[in-house]
């Protein structure tokens, strides 16, 4: 497929801040047929009562109010058919002033919804952190398969929140990784991978703003690959990696002492 635009499916989460520049992005290298924001329970946006039990009301306003702020600047921009803004403050926007078309689902595995990628037939499907295991019906529809951008340096910190994890471990070097995805959680082949210095991080959301930069920069790069016919993959070790899970009330109190903050 030299010199042609792979036919792409975006599956993302509601994102504000980092995932439309990068759908962007995006956009302008391949010929995106939709994208499609998944909402569901493990999307992050309903995930609100678990950051409040971690992180306190304070961070949570200072996280609120950014939010309000982001969203008064996506309804501005929707106002004046995305002239101001260019649509980078939401999924939904950043789709439609790049008309591209956009579809909101809860379940990225339904028979309605396979069926509709099916109908689509895409090259490629991209994963923006898209919150659900995608199984292997799904899986097998697209010639080139099904591929995810991950915060870490994979095998290691694989599982959630590897934003969290990273400071929580006080290390100093991040990263982001694309790979080809299983049934299972962050496996498949490393097609590309990236360091990022965050010994400058404090917060979260500092350190997700340099390896959501990087893994956007990283997944042009894998795209490009894979429609040049120009991948060289390497196992995802995962036997010799490390795996994390939601945090825990008492891990999320010790990363507040160690001067560490969502915001």
């Amino acid at each position: 497929m030299d010199n042609k635009k792979l036919k792409i499916v975006i599956m993302t989460q509601s994102d504000r801040f980092f995932l439309p520049k990068n759908i962007k992005k995006t956009s302008h290298i391949a010929d995106v047929s939709e994208v499609v924001q998944v909402n569901c329970k493990s999307s992050l946006n309903n995930k609100l009562t678990d950051y409040y039990n971690w992180f306190g009301l304070f961070q949570c306003a200072k996280m609120g109010v950014l939010t309000i702020l982001y969203t008064a600047f996506d309804i501005l921009d929707k106002l004046f058919k995305y002239k101001i803004f260019k649509g980078i403050y939401s999924v939904e926007s950043i789709s439609k002033a790049n008309k591209l078309p956009f579809r909101v689902i809860t379940d990225s595995n339904s028979p309605e919804f396979v069926e509709h990628i099916r109908k689509i037939n895409p090259d490629l499907i991209i994963s923006y952190s898209a919150p659900q295991v995608i199984k292997s019906e799904l899986l097998n529809i697209p010639e080139h398969g099904v591929i995810n951008v991950h915060g870490s340096l994979l095998p290691d910190y694989r599982g959630c929140l590897p934003s969290f994890w990273y400071l929580y471990n006080d290390e100093k070097v991040g990263g982001a990784t694309v790979h080809y995805m299983s049934a299972k959680i962050d496996d498949g082949d490393i097609i590309v991978q990236g360091t990022v210095d965050i010994s400058d991080c404090k917060t979260m959301f500092s350190l997700m703003k340099k390896t959501k930069l990087l893994g956007g920069e990283l997944m042009i790069k894998a795209i490009e690959d894979i429609s040049s016919n120009n991948v060289s993959t390497k196992p995802n070790d995962v036997e010799n990696g490390s795996y994390f899970t939601w945090p825990t009330k008492e891990q999320a109190k010790e990363f507040l002492k160690k001067g560490y903050r969502l915001i």
